[in-house]
């Protein structure tokens, strides 16, 4: 595009006249020139780029625009003064044009170019007629007169819009003068308030300086203070913050050099770095002497550009809070020392009850509050033929036969709020279906948080029978008390019948003496006397026999108490085995094999007789099986060290090695039911410890049992 050209449609931008409303103006303008010219057509064409745009139209209706390489005004603006063809059809330049060939069906147009002050044509005033025709000189002055009026018309409406565009200016311009002085007197309101407010804070800071419990400073970058507080003057020993000014750390009379030295390193690395350093201990010396101890932090002064002109510093004595927290360092050890102790009690006490919960006699479950088993002991598992797997988890009221489960939980639910309840006798069942009998003596435990059930449980059958077994034992005792009365009737009528058996002997051997010399007795009479003579001694054997028999029942039977004296452990054994005698004759041959001295020991008799009798028994009742051709039962004595060692040996059958740990608990026995209580060995125990004895035992199934007794030397 030509440069004149782009300038051209510059000067049309500027016009604002295309694409507006018809105006009156404009429109009596074209009708002037078509009633003037005498044509029907008549238009005020705008030349725009690609169009040509009618401002004013008379003759074509509904035409605003056409396409500007067809428009005859595009040859018209080129040229000055009226721009004039005759016949369309005739001229080359147009005779093939569409809107020759078409509507409008153009064969004379004239047209006058519309230019702008600056003289830059944008459009024409133009005249159109469908026939071929010429144009008068007056028409011609008329058609230019009415362009320039025109022309007129552009620039006066320029000018408006000019002096629209300035008005409007003007009055932002009056807009701004307002806004500019309402700003510049909020400027100043602003500037007078941030005045006041600094002096506002400059008072605070003055006052906070004064009586903060802090001690503050500033200094230069050559560390010269430049101010500080009177609490930091006072420190240093100064009267007023305005003796400190100008004066450095080593010319203050409290600092010592080192010290002084010390604080200059610091202002040095924080000024140099510009990193603020913060909340660092540091000791300082007092007036008094003494030594205190501050936290400072120093952060460094700067201009408005940033760059460091000094150091800002501030501490708090912290003396007492250092001399506190070495007493709470202190007390916290202690503490820590002393929960060290409870958790270790604590521990111990867990320990404890995991070792007594383990080694109780009575069943216990540890349940939480729900009733769910956390924990067993092995005489639960025992009682209720279940392992701790199967019990763990298990709601303990499911554990009871299904008629006693409502009363066990409505007392749960009793323990949870009491914290205690008792049961003397509740079932629970047992692995094979069985009823176990419990004495239930149940509490609610706290720790902490923790909430959770304790159930000791006594078994309720093993109580009821050590109960018949003490009946048992009473009414043994009772029949111990009465053969030591029937021994103590015996003994006297034996004593005489033994006497006088003596006596009858002696008799006889006297008169068989005697008859000897008197010749031709009888033969008959000396076949009785001889007769006489094996009766009298079969019957002194029968009675010193019946004798022993009185004298063994009493001292068995003896219940004078159970202190303890010296005991012949030998003259003990005799005794018992002679009342086994008959348990062992058809069972076991007997061997002795006694030490040949040995020192009495600190015993009662009665019950280390009880002892042997028991241990001598059962293992005659461990070798019926064979008779005495086959079994032995070996009774050894010997020294021991500082103690008498009592080995009782049977070759019965044995026992086997998974039960030899227990066979001295409480109601355990291999014999058939009915055949044993159990407590036989569990009390030779007890009655051997409480000599000060040990009681062992050593067995090989198949080979036979050997039980070993310790007792101390009188």
């Amino acid at each position: 595009m030509k440069r004149d050209e782009v300038r051209r449609l510059q000067a049309l931008e500027r016009a604002g006249i295309l694409d507006t409303p018809p105006e009156p103006d404009y429109d009596d303008i074209v009708r002037l020139a078509a009633e003037s010219c005498g044509t029907p057509i008549a238009l005020i064409s705008l030349v725009d780029r690609d169009r040509q745009w009618f401002k004013a139209n008379v003759g074509l209706h509904g035409v605003r625009e056409t396409e500007r390489v067809i428009s005859f005004c595009t040859h018209a603006i080129e040229r000055e003064g009226v721009f004039l063809v005759e016949d369309a059809i005739a001229d080359e330049r147009f005779s093939t044009n569409p809107l020759v060939q078409g509507e409008p069906f153009i064969r004379f147009y004239a047209g006058a170019p519309i230019q702008t002050e600056d003289g830059f044509p944008i459009g024409t005033l133009c005249v159109i007629d469908r026939r071929p025709r010429g144009l008068s000189e007056s028409q011609r002055r008329c058609l230019m007169g009415l362009k320039r009026q025109l022309e007129q018309m552009l620039r006066v409406r320029t000018q408006l819009r000019q002096l629209k565009a300035r008005n409007t200016e003007l009055e932002q311009a009056q807009e701004r003068m307002r806004s500019l002085n309402s700003f510049l007197q909020a400027e100043m309101r602003e500037r007078q308030r941030i005045e006041r407010q600094l002096l506002d804070q400059q008072e605070l800071l003055t006052s906070l300086l004064t009586h903060i419990p802090h001690s503050v400073f500033w200094k230069d970058r050559n560390s010269v203070y430049l101010g500080c507080n009177p609490q930091f003057a006072r420190d240093m020993g100064m009267s007023t913050p305005e003796e400190l000014i100008g004066r450095t750390d080593f010319e203050l009379p409290v600092l010592s050099s080192m010290r002084a030295e010390a604080y200059r390193r610091d202002d040095r690395e924080v000024m140099e770095s510009g990193i603020p350093k913060l909340s660092f201990e540091e000791p300082i010396d007092r007036l008094d002497g003494e030594l205190s101890w501050v936290l400072t932090s120093k952060v460094p002064l700067k201009d408005p550009d940033g760059t460091v002109k000094g150091v800002v510093g501030i501490y708090a004595d912290i003396s007492e809070r250092r001399r506190q927290e070495a007493t709470m360092q202190e007390a916290k050890a202690l503490i820590e020392r002393h929960a060290a102790h409870l958790e270790e009690q604590v521990r111990e006490a867990h320990e404890r009850t995991l070792h007594l919960m383990e080694h109780s006699r009575e069943a216990v479950f540890v349940l939480d509050e729900d009733g769910r088993v956390l924990k067993v002991n092995p005489v639960a598992e025992r009682l209720l033929g279940l392992s701790r797997e199967q019990l763990l988890g298990t709601s303990f009221e499911s554990l009871a036969p299904e008629d006693e489960r409502e009363p066990l939980r409505q007392t749960l639910k009793d323990l949870c709020v009491r914290g205690t309840v008792r049961l003397e006798d509740q079932g629970l069942r047992s692995a094979d279906g069985g009823r176990v009998a419990l004495g239930i003596a149940a509490s609610l435990q706290v720790t902490g948080a923790t909430r959770c059930l304790l159930i000791v449980g006594e078994d309720l059958t093993a109580k009821r029978r050590l109960e018949q077994q003490s009946i048992q034992n009473d009414r043994l005792a009772a029949m111990g008390a009465l053969a030591a009365g029937i021994a103590h009737e015996i003994n006297n009528p034996t004593s005489y019948v033994l006497s006088n058996l003596a006596y009858l002997q002696e008799w006889r051997d006297e008169l068989e003496r005697e008859l000897a010399a008197v010749p031709g007795l009888p033969p008959r009479l000396g076949e009785t006397i001889a007769e006489v003579k094996d009766v009298l001694a079969e019957c002194l054997v029968g009675g010193r026999r019946i004798r022993d028999i009185v004298r063994d029942m009493r001292f068995f039977s003896h219940t004078a108490g159970e202190e303890l004296t010296a005991v012949d452990i030998h003259s003990c054994l005799d005794v018992v085995l002679r009342m086994a005698h008959n348990e062992l004759k058809h069972t076991a041959r007997l061997e002795r094999h006694y030490a040949a001295s040995l020192p009495l020991v600190s015993a009662s008799e009665g019950r280390l007789s009880q002892v042997f009798l028991n241990l001598i028994i059962n293992a005659a009742q461990a070798m019926r099986s064979g008779g005495p051709e086959r079994h032995v039962l070996r009774v050894s004595t010997a020294m021991d060290g500082e103690r008498v060692r009592v080995d009782i040996s049977d070759t019965g059958h044995g026992i086997p090695p998974e039960v030899l740990p227990r066979i001295f608990e409480p109601f355990f026995t291999t014999k058939p039911a009915g055949a044993g209580t159990g407590l036989g060995l569990s009390i030779s125990q007890s009655i051997i410890q409480k000599m000060g004895g040990e009681l062992g035992v050593q067995s090989e199934p198949g080979r036979g049992t050997t039980f070993s007794l310790l007792l101390p030397v009188s």
